[in-house]
């Protein structure tokens, strides 16, 4: 903040005046020590609550309550509460002596959050070597409020003071110079250069100069070059959306303000990000308070503009008129709604999409068509991607990175702040492609196509690798690329009649093959996908080719019945795919949509059936000799023999399949023959065995990110437990695993369920109905990764899962 005392300060200073230590506070607030350390080292706002409670215990008389509070909330300056009361004599401040001169601008607001950038940039300042510090980031990042509170702070450390000089307006470079001088007070002598009267001005001073908005005056940077050489006690602090590329610049690129993650809502007001729009919006309108059915629209918002204080301020100017909800849907729809009509704002500050033009305008024409085309990605891009499908190869990726329109975010990852992205994009219809995969279209459909085309390339490469010993590696690809994956099936599947036959079809090949994935954490949203792209292909009368079609319906298939236990619409997908693969006497086809339908049969308890199929699915693979689906087979008809009733023949099935998936260094695979070998063991009462199996399975399923599966192997560890006489840890269990298949939003299949039954039977004849409630309610309270842990950890079998 600007104030002289911080808040946190405030409270120290009157704690002591009161004679309290910080535990005597604490305990009269309510608080544990460590949140009141927190509150008065500025590190945490207290809520309005803690806020009040202090007060009453700080005694600040109740007329100045108001005011404690919203100084508390960051809402009002800390000097309006003066100084700490009463004030003793011993403790009576001395006269400051008087500060260095400066022409720092007081700014409207106080500053919420960047303590640690400040701490940082405060360290680089402080060092002999750093005499140039440059702050980039995107228009509306906040680098200019954050160069003048740390120059406000760090201003006492230079005798000839720190002085403020405002570049924006400006559009040659020659002005640098006279506008340095105005701001230093100077008159200069119509004889000599500008340049050279400030150099010899400075020559002798200690003094901090901040330029602000230098990216479109980089020609100047001559200027600066000579004041470093000639002035050497001078530092400079600038802001511009560009790195100046100066030798001995040191740079600190600004990021949005913490925003809270979606299992933090409830703590939503701890952020940053969510303490400016509260400020901002009380502002707005007085008397605005966020309501319990708000919070998650105003994480949301913070979310959307990746805590972008600009973006945040505009946003919360329209409580006056909307809800948060309201806001939130807005903001993804248009990027002019983040607006502001306020008349001593900066007219590049009046708009986000204005603080773009600002950046747009200075781009070349081969950056501005990069930049239009990488808006097509979702959730970041590689290297590889970004040159492929946008044409920008790594020179041009890494000029818009020091521009701050793009952002390295992890090795070899980059991403567009999400405000850049739909300004980009809304160019994307009147900048030239230049390269794309349909010449003469300069609307947006080849860089999409393009994209599309890209992970059809990928998720093909991906799927062989699913079944082998790469899988976790491309499994974790795969959920990396998700958002692009589904940008791109979107698109695909948006029916405006261009090139649909085309589109449709690589909607299918990129579903079709993703059996592994969509069973592994996303059935719903799979099914959904290849749902679209059949009903595509049949109401536009488009044919794909039998093989595209065959494996989109089995896949398919298997997700309608298994989440929605439609199995008369699976089992019609699966006779055309079966037909297709069989007129084209495809036989490992063949052998997939045998195996499906055993799938069928098994999850509506026709395990008869289920074997017959599976059993000649087998003898199919087995001639065919390819090893990862012999193993799969032998799982199948496995699953189908336990189910029988013969647990003996099961795990000699499965033990067969377990070596096999060994051999290959199949995770997912070999996770389904220990969860297979597990359900045996429970059958044939060798629970230690089982326990080991499910144990080792579960680690497996979760490293995978297999959550359905994780759910079945703790329905069978409940098993073991009721039978060991351990009921309230069995119920424990089965809570947990009802609670993951909630979230899933997957039903237990029906033979799981019969066995969940008779196993709660047998745990409420362990149990009273207390205890019963107590330990169900405990399981589906705790959170999933403990469960896992516990599952997994070495003593688990002798000390309790989740004890």
């Amino acid at each position: 903040m600007l104030a002289e005392v911080s808040f946190g300060a405030w409270v120290t200073q009157q704690r002591k005046v009161l004679d309290r230590t910080r535990e005597q506070l604490a305990r009269c607030v309510g608080c544990s020590v460590s949140h009141l350390r927190k509150i008065e080292t500025d590190e945490r706002r207290p809520s309005r609550e803690v806020a009040e409670l202090l007060a009453n215990c700080l005694q600040v008389p109740p007329d100045q309550l108001p005011t404690f509070v919203k100084a508390a909330r960051g809402v009002e300056l800390v000097e309006r509460l003066g100084a700490p009361l009463p004030v003793s004599e011993t403790l009576e401040p001395r006269p400051a002596p008087p500060r260095p001169a400066s022409n720092l601008p007081i700014p409207p607001t106080p500053l919420i959050g960047r303590q640690p950038e400040l701490t940082a940039l405060a360290r680089m300042l402080c060092e002999p070597q750093c005499r140039l510090l440059t702050l980039t980031g995107p228009g509306g990042i906040g680098k200019t409020r954050l160069a003048l509170e740390l120059a406000f702070t760090q201003r006492d450390s230079f005798p000839d003071g720190a002085y403020f000089v405002s570049l924006a307006s400006f559009t040659s470079p020659e002005f640098i110079a006279p506008t340095i001088g105005e701001a230093l007070g100077l008159r200069f002598s119509g004889v000599l250069d500008p340049k050279a009267q400030i150099l010899d001005y400075l020559r002798e001073k200690s003094l901090l100069l901040v330029l602000d908005n230098l990216e479109h005056l980089l020609e100047g940077g001559g200027l600066l070059a000579q004041m470093l050489q000639q002035a050497p006690r001078v530092k400079l602090l600038v802001t511009s959306r560009e790195r100046l590329n100066l030798q001995g610049e040191w740079l600190f690129d600004i990021q949005g303000l913490p925003v809270p993650a979606p299992d933090q809502i409830d703590r939503a007001e701890e952020y940053s990000a969510v303490a400016l729009f509260l400020q901002s919006a009380w502002r707005a309108q007085v008397g605005f308070e966020l309501k319990d059915e708000e919070r998650p629209w105003v994480a949301r918002i913070c979310q959307l503009v990746e805590g972008a204080p600009l973006a945040i301020e505009l946003a919360a100017a329209w409580v006056r008129v909307l809800t948060c909800r309201e806001i939130a849907q807005e903001i993804e729809r248009n990027l002019d709604f983040l607006a502001a009509s306020a008349r001593d704002l900066p007219e590049r500050h009046r708009s986000m999409r204005a603080a773009f033009d600002h950046s747009w305008r200075l781009l070349s024409d081969e950056e501005r068509r990069a930049l239009s085309q990488l808006s097509v990605f979702r959730g970041g891009f590689t290297r590889e991607a970004a040159e492929q499908v946008a044409g920008a190869p790594l020179a041009l990726l890494s000029s818009l990175v020091s521009k701050s329109l793009a952002q390295p975010v992890a090795e070899g990852w980059f991403d567009l702040h999400e405000l850049v992205r739909q300004y980009a994009e809304a160019h994307l219809d009147t900048v030239s492609e230049g390269h794309t995969m349909v010449p003469g279209h300069a609307d947006g459909f080849g860089a999409r196509q393009a994209h599309a085309a890209y992970y059809l390339a990928l998720v093909e490469q991906a799927a062989p690798q699913l079944f082998g010993p790469e899988q976790s590696a491309w499994l974790q690809r795969l959920e990396h690329e998700y958002d692009n994956i589904r940008a791109a099936l979107a698109w695909l599947l948006k029916a405006d009649g261009r090139d649909m036959t085309w589109r449709v079809e690589a909607a299918l090949r990129l579903t079709g093959p993703l059996a592994r994935f969509w069973h592994g954490h996303h059935f719903n949203e799979g099914r959904r996908w290849l749902e679209q792209g059949l009903a595509a292909e049949a109401a536009l009368a488009i044919r794909v080719p039998d093989s595209v079609r065959a494996t989109a319906l089995g896949t398919a298939a298997w997700l309608l019945a298994a989440i929605q236990g439609n199995f008369e619409q699976a089992q019609a997908w699966l006779q055309e795919s079966l037909a297709l693969f069989q007129a084209a006497q495809n036989t490992g086809g063949t052998s997939d949509a045998l195996d499906k339908f055993g799938d069928v049969a098994w999850l509506q308890g026709d395990f008869t059936r289920a074997k017959a199929y599976y059993e000649e699915s087998l003898a199919l693979r087995r001639a065919l000799g390819v090893k990862y689906k012999i193993a799969l087979s032998l799982l199948s008809l496995g699953n189908a023999v336990v189910e029988a009733g013969d647990c003996a023949h099961a795990r000699q099935l499965y033990e067969e399949s377990l070596t096999l998936c060994r051999e290959l260094g199949d995770e997912r695979s070999t996770a389904l023959a220990l969860y297979g070998s597990g359900l045996a063991a429970v059958e044939c009462n060798e629970y230690h065995e089982a326990t080991l199996y499910l144990r080792e399975a579960t680690a497996l399923f979760n490293k995978l990110r297999n959550d359905l599966d994780v759910a079945l192997c703790l329905e069978c560890l409940a098993l073991v437990a009721v039978a060991q006489g351990q009921a309230a840890r069995a119920v424990r269990l089965w809570g947990a695993s009802e609670a993951l298949l909630e979230k899933l939003r997957i039903p237990l299949f029906s033979n799981c369920r019969a066995r969940r039954e008779r196993g709660l039977d047998a745990a409420r004849a362990q149990l009273d109905e207390a205890t019963f409630a107590a330990a169900w309610a405990e399981g589906r309270s705790q959170p999933y990764t403990e469960v896992v842990a516990s599952v997994v950890r070495e003593s688990a079998v002798e000390v309790g899962v989740l004890a």
